[in-house]
């Protein structure tokens, strides 16, 4: 589905980022304004727009890939491509100015952005009989995707979220509304996640409990954000309630026996019959500024491909060797094969959050049935053997490994590295080796949060994060 808004124009100015423009975009309406709840619904249904997602620097800055030195003195050089070699070696100074055209930050409040108008376009707006449905739709998927951008800026440009220092420590600034004059500033982390779970328990009584369309959220996909942040938050009683009513709505599994893996794509185009798929979204990453991420410059980390035993079928699933000998991703459920990253909502992830917070909470049963579940639609069926354990932090480890075998290249490894950085057993210092120069990103660094883009300092007024 690719329903573009017909009736309407909203041109979106990529411009510095805001004094009195809206943060890093300023939006002019053309022709005429939006007047009836399809209008509004058309805004929403701009897929290209909506469906996109901030994880591009999470994903650059992750451990699932490297790049040989001979790649990287050859990447193209020029202001949309020197922030990718710094945001790999996680330099302090990332952006030169005028990148934000085409970064996460600009497009996650691009987004939000959309969803203001909607949010403020409808309050007037007229609910005639039978529309009923309609509108509340309308109202919750703006509500949904705001918090969604909200979430994914913030696992970027936020720090780690810690129960004791939310309330000093800088959030996002939290635009809630389309004026595009009014100033708004950063907030704090508290405030931050604060306004995503308002948003979207605020959405869930507007929403169908599964949407027909993968493009659209319904309950599901309002729960399995909330599952998300939660984790995020280190309250792993309601991350696991969350999961849980998202799988009360959805449940089914790809069995990855049934799958042609020799396939360059093995997945359904757009996650289209694909009934893990709970929301989607893509980060794009056959792009100039995103090029670091395509198969041409990158390959698979040789510790990620080790996890995988002779028996799992994702290691055919998620790569692939070429007539190089190399190894490359193809295993996106975008289906695209090696262009763009599945980064939405899917039932695996439920799973694997579901069963770490049951771990974590010492029910050894019900961490293992889920994780014993997962891994039978992963595994060849001839060796395919329960795990089982009565040690509840064995049980941790082998979920959390298992998340980065399922979650390649979705955007997950970032925020997994940054929560679990807090717990001294599964912190990770990663590693770049570019020939005999070797860089390092130790646990908790303050290089774990990436600075703002240069004009939203500048123009925006923005305190600038600590590098």
């Amino acid at each position: 589905m690719k329903r573009k808004p017909i009736l309407i124009f909203v041109s979106v100015l990529f411009m510095a980022a805001c004094g009195q423009e809206f943060l890093d975009v300023k939006p002019g309406v053309r022709q005429r304004t939006p007047s009836s709840w399809e209008d509004y619904l058309g805004l929403l249904d701009n897929t290209s727009n909506m469906n996109s997602s901030s994880h591009a620097l999470g994903m650059i800055g992750a451990d699932e890939y490297f790049i040989t030195q001979d790649r990287y003195e050859t990447f193209p050089s020029g202001v949309f491509h020197n922030y990718q070699k710094r945001a790999y070696i996680w330099d302090e100074r990332i952006f030169e100015g005028n990148e934000t055209y085409f970064l996460d930050w600009n497009g996650g409040y691009s987004n939000i952005l959309w969803a203001n108008l909607v949010l403020d376009g409808v309050k007037s707006l007229p609910v005639a009989e039978g529309e009923r449905e309609l509108a509340d739709m309308v109202k919750g998927m703006a509500l949904f995707h705001r918090a969604w951008n909200f979430y994914c800026l913030a696992q970027l440009f936020c720090p780690v979220y810690g129960q004791g220092d939310a309330n000093t420590q800088l959030g996002l600034p939290l635009r809630l509304e389309a004026d595009v004059t009014v100033n708004v500033k950063r907030s704090t982390l508290e405030a931050t996640y604060q306004r995503i779970i308002r948003d979207l328990e605020d959405a869930i009584p507007l929403l169908p409990e599964v949407s027909s369309i993968q493009f659209r959220p319904g309950k599901a996909a309002v729960y399995a954000l909330l599952a998300k942040t939660y984790l995020q938050m280190g309250d792993y009683r309601l991350a696991y309630d969350y999961a849980d009513r998202c799988l009360d709505l959805k449940r089914e599994l790809l069995d990855y026996n049934r799958i042609d893996l020799m396939l360059p794509a093995p997945f359904s185009p757009n996650g289209q019959d694909n009934p893990e798929i709970v929301f989607f979204a893509i980060c794009p990453g056959n792009t100039t500024f995103r090029l670091l991420l395509t198969s041409h410059y990158m390959q698979p980390d040789t510790n990620l491909l080790k996890l995988y035993g002779p028996d799992d079928l994702r290691s055919r699933a998620f790569f692939e060797k070429t007539a190089t000998g190399e190894f490359q991703y193809k295993g996106s459920y975008d289906g695209s094969g090696i262009y763009n990253y599945f980064t939405g909502l899917a039932i695996d992830e439920m799973y694997l959050i579901r069963a770490e917070c049951a771990a974590r909470s010492g029910m050894v049963e019900e961490a293992l049935n889920d994780l014993n579940f997962l891994r039978k639609h992963r595994v060849e069926a001839d060796g395919y053997t329960l795990l089982s354990h009565n040690d509840p932090k064995i049980i941790l480890s082998w979920i959390l490994a298992e998340r980065r075998r399922e979650l390649v290249l979705r955007g997950t490894r970032w925020e997994d590295l940054r929560r679990l950085n807090k717990e001294v057993e599964f912190a990770t210092t990663l590693v770049r080796r570019l020939g005999e120069t070797e860089v390092r990103l130790e646990p908790g660094s303050v290089r774990y949060v990436w600075p703002l883009p240069v004009e939203a300092v500048s123009l925006g007024g923005y305190e600038q994060n600590v590098r």
